[in-house]
């Protein structure tokens, strides 16, 4: 019987659901870790339960619940593209300990009071004044999705939804609890014209006590590249 030998709660980004980890998450349980790819409130299979009611608070309680109520111990956390934002204020709701380490894999990492949309160059808006729900973009619109074929274009877009406005307006409450964590990583994709997140990158690499490390791949490293981005994720495992 393969030994356990991690603990790691995998965030996914904006507009998907934890499914869109599947593949890292095979290749680090055949490797004897126990993996949580948990689907946020309003998106994946979790759809049914969209509302105005959502927002980043909320998102960061479901990855703080998951952690409670599982039980989780010594936990590896990592938050790809928006799952950088809930990840940073989920540690705020656990008792120092219990995150032993925390990488953002190409992903929004906040400072206290900066919401996402103070961290893109151009703010999600809903598709209608009145409504709260803001559409994914277009995959081929946007550079990072190039590794696409457009017979997994259609697949991947079909398996998108839009995302309450309000995970991307609230600010994020931070006090501390992130940089108390005694392992800190953040992974850069290079594979593509990367101007979101390469200066969270470059800030970073000049704060102490964290390691920052860059992948040639695209943005969603994960489904491009599952084997690599899980044996990062393993460098990463307290």
């Amino acid at each position: 019987m393969t030994r356990k030998r991690g603990t790691i709660v995998i965030v996914h980004g904006a507009w998907v659901g934890g499914a869109r980890w599947r593949r890292v998450a095979n290749y680090l349980i055949e490797r004897g870790h126990e993996v949580f790819t948990p689907t946020l409130t309003g998106l994946g299979e979790r759809a049914h339960l969209s509302s105005p009611a959502v927002n980043l608070s909320m998102h960061a309680q479901d990855v703080a619940n998951l952690i409670k109520y599982e039980r989780l111990k010594n936990v590896l956390l990592v938050g790809h593209s928006y799952g950088g934002m809930p990840i940073s204020v989920a540690p705020e709701l656990l008792p120092d300990g219990v995150i032993q380490s925390i990488m953002f894999m190409d992903a929004f990492y906040p400072e206290d009071g900066e919401a996402l949309n103070d961290l893109v160059p151009e703010p999600h808006k809903p598709s209608e004044p009145d409504g709260y729900l803001v559409p994914p973009p277009r995959a081929t619109a946007v550079g990072f999705n190039a590794h696409l074929s457009p017979e997994e274009r259609e697949a991947y877009e079909a398996m998108r939804l839009p995302q309450s406005v309000y995970c991307f307006t609230e600010k994020a409450r931070l006090t501390g609890a992130r940089e108390r964590i005694p392992k800190k990583t953040y992974v850069l994709a290079t594979g593509y014209d990367n101007v979101v997140f390469t200066k969270f990158a470059e800030k970073l690499r000049k704060r102490p006590g964290w390691r920052v490390e860059e992948m040639p791949y695209t943005h969603d490293l994960q489904y491009v590249a599952p084997k690599e981005v899980a044996d990062m994720i393993e460098s990463a495992l307290p």
